[in-house]
């Protein structure tokens, strides 16, 4: 049971993120003001040991695509079986937070979970459309926020010593240091003023080290892109365990967690919220 449930986190990460994303190209919600509720708090760390809210919303989102793989494969009984646990899943979510109960309206799951009992398939695929839609709009509203409230530091409380001044300066200072820098060099330079221009280089790249410090505060190990050799290799790892019948299914579910932690969600965490802001700004 605890595997399984470790299986579709992670491919909730791998596929459910993406599918929410592609949402994003279509029409959304007009801008409104709005608040992420109080409640919510209760399910992320501090106040929870692990991000509950986060991971119940990956499980759905594996099941919610494990539907779309059984139909792609016309796998129609798979189909519904995995329906079921969504339902549930969706109903058991649905009571978490009390200011969101709105959001999982039954109607669309009613009329996806009738078309997979019917095994209509020109029925299935717009009532499973019309479900996923349910999902993208909560997320348009709320998911960006949900991810810089849980998922990102309070850069306002990071303090970093300049080299220059040797001041303790607010992170937010020493970038408008860095940008004085890097223009002051373009500037003397094109003002035939090498000697200004050297002075700028020394000062941008000594505040640069400086930032480079401030950022391995989080970012423990080297910094890498979220689609390098490192990842791949984790994909293949994975195909080879999938492929070799004596691997530990563990083995499989850890790989699959690992690439969506560190490919997909980082990554997610990064675009997302730009991705869907400007989805909003088009539907004004």
């Amino acid at each position: 049971m605890r595997r399984s449930v470790l299986l579709l986190v992670g491919v909730g990460m791998v596929i459910g993120l993406v599918f929410i994303t592609a949402y994003a190209e279509e029409k959304v919600p007009k801008a409104a003001a709005v608040r992420l509720p109080a409640s919510l708090d209760s399910f992320y760390p501090p106040k929870a040991q692990q991000p509950v809210h986060l991971l119940r919303m990956f499980s759905l989102g594996g099941l919610f695509s494990g539907i779309a793989s059984d139909l792609a494969e016309s796998d129609i009984q798979d189909a519904r079986d995995v329906f079921e646990k969504f339902k549930k899943e969706y109903v058991e979510i649905s009571k978490l937070v009390p200011e969101w109960k709105k959001a999982y309206p039954m109607g669309p799951v009613e009329d996806l979970g009738m078309a997979l009992k019917l095994g209509d398939r020109g029925k299935v695929m717009p009532a499973f459309g019309k479900v996923g839609a349910v999902c993208h709009d909560c997320h348009v509203k709320y998911m960006p926020m949900t991810h810089q409230r849980y998922h990102w530091g309070d850069f306002s409380a990071i303090k970093v010593k300049d080299p220059l001044s040797n001041e303790e300066v607010p992170l937010t200072r020493l970038k408008q240091y860095l940008d004085s820098n890097f223009a002051g060099i373009g500037l003397n330079l094109e003002r035939g003023q090498k000697e200004k221009a050297r002075k700028q280089v020394q000062g941008f790249s000594a505040r640069f080290q400086a930032l480079k410090t401030t950022c391995g505060r989080c970012h423990t190990g080297e910094i890498k892109y979220y689609v390098d050799e490192g990842v791949q290799g984790l994909i293949e790892k994975l195909g080879q365990a999938i492929e070799n019948p004596s691997t530990d299914p563990k083995t499989a579910v850890e790989l699959i967690q690992r690439i969506g932690m560190e490919s997909c969600f980082k990554c997610h965490l990064v675009h997302v919220p730009a991705a869907l802001a400007k989805a909003r700004d088009r539907s004004k």
